[in-house]
């Protein structure tokens, strides 16, 4: 069905105060979903997510802040093994006000960005701003969201740049207009600078392609699509890919941390132990496979060798990893299937309490169990709406390299949730009003 034509009946049966802002300006539906999603992060950074001091962060929120530090005083930092966008993005919050307080709370304001942005990917996907609001207001009150917007981890940024990448990637328009070839390299740029950010953006290129293959339908027009985005990603990544590569001795594309990602997330020492909990800052977390362990724990280097330079630790626990997955491959095949246990909220299912159970794993279950049945019911969905529902397969090949955090995959929880409103939307405008046969289309109208 087409919502987008059938929506005008369905905002004027929800805009009696059940739903109103769905038949106001769009305008006005962007800020009252970006205020929405201010008000809910503030308050529940201050009330319960925000920390008091530097040493109560994660480790990586710890190096970021670390980084960030040594750009204000002029320090030179280590190269290769992150990129400086979000550090750069931290040290220019505290240029402004070095207080910790104030930084997560500047964070947590940009990362509230997220929930509009969505909004408009859907919009622009479907033409309604049913599902629009639906999705926005969704992935604002969405619990993963509103704890990792709290922290300094680099998605906070990240995610909203992902979701504009996403709304400027052009799509062919119904009424045969073609996009400008210049937006397609303007697309790449965007998920270049994306991928400075955050790196593991770089991995939805493989991804893309099939997007771009599945909106246009022909090969050759999607490598020509596919080759602009190349060139606009290559002209933001490559300057940085130089300079890496001279001073590490070495080609690099954005970082030089491949093998201890991956070095991380298979190898032995996960298998010696089952889960336990252990506490981080002033929070209490797990521990056991399917999660992560760091360079000096991992087993993989001796004490001497971690005095070695970076990029060489890098490439010895690449090589070491590699052969260990290679010569044990039923216990690495089983450390990946606890990866996509652990994202996708199977396990472990009440090891952090019944908080964590119930706003965590249940709610990630039922989203994905909402995500199949619209995915697997409406065929126009599976032919128009791939840039949303292919970001699943996206996040669980970082997960699959890395390991099953739920923050790399926020991105698949924005498709996720961007899906399954255009299906209610879809369900919302077939009870409220019957279909009549001129007006079956898709729920996914391209603009």
């Amino acid at each position: 069905m087409d919502v987008r034509r059938q929506d005008s009946s369905v905002v004027g049966r929800l805009s009696d105060g059940r739903l109103a802002l769905v038949g106001a300006p769009l305008a006005t539906q962007l800020t009252a979903i970006f205020l929405l999603s201010v008000l809910v992060q503030l308050l529940a950074g201050a009330l319960l997510l925000f920390r008091p001091a530097v040493l109560s962060l994660d480790m990586d929120e710890q190096e970021y802040w670390g980084l960030a530090g040594q750009i204000l005083a002029g320090a030179p930092i280590e190269v290769g093994r992150r990129t400086v966008a979000f550090p750069l993005f931290i040290a220019g919050l505290r240029k402004i006000a070095d207080n910790l307080i104030f930084v997560q709370a500047a964070v947590a304001v940009l990362s509230a960005t997220a929930a509009p942005l969505l909004a408009l990917v859907v919009r622009k996907l479907t033409r309604s701003p049913l599902p629009a609001v639906l999705a926005g207001i969704g992935f604002a009150l969405w619990p993963a969201q509103v704890f990792y917007a709290s922290s300094l981890y680099s998605e906070t940024l990240a995610l909203p740049m992902f979701l504009l990448f996403l709304l400027i990637l052009p799509f062919r328009s119904r009424e045969g207009v073609e996009p400008k070839w210049w937006s397609w390299v303007l697309a790449g740029a965007m998920l270049g600078i994306t991928a400075h950010v955050r790196p593991m953006y770089q991995l939805f290129l493989p991804v893309l392609a099939i997007v771009l293959w599945l909106d246009l339908r022909r090969m050759m027009a999607a490598a020509g699509r596919f080759a602009l985005i190349i060139a606009g990603f290559a002209a933001v990544v490559l300057p940085w890919s130089v300079y890496v590569s001279q001073k590490l001795g070495h080609p690099v594309l954005l970082t030089a941390n491949g093998g201890e990602t991956f070095a991380g997330g298979f190898n032995p020492q996960l298998l010696k132990t089952g889960e336990r909990k252990m506490r981080v800052g002033n929070r209490i977390t797990w521990y056991g496979p399917g999660k992560w362990v760091p360079v000096t724990d991992n087993g993989y280097l001796t004490a001497s060798e971690q005095s070695l330079p970076y990029a060489r630790q890098d490439q010895l626990m690449r090589e070491r990893a590699m052969a260990w997955v290679k010569s044990d491959p039923g216990d690495a095949a089983y450390l990946a299937w606890r990866k996509m246990s652990y994202m996708w909220g199977i396990y472990p299912f009440a090891f952090n309490g019944v908080a964590q159970a119930m706003f965590g794993n249940a709610l990630t279950l039922l989203l994905l169990a909402l995500f199949v049945v619209a995915l697997a019911e409406d065929p126009q969905i599976r032919r128009r709406c791939a840039r949303l529902y292919l970001l699943p397969l996206f996040v669980a090949g970082v997960g699959l390299i890395s390991w099953g955090s739920w923050r790399f995959r926020l991105p698949a929880d924005a498709g996720m949730i961007g899906v399954v409103a255009i299906w209610i939307s879809a369900k919302l405008a077939t009870f409220r009003q019957p279909l009549r046969p001129e007006l079956e289309s898709s729920p996914c109208t391209m603009s």
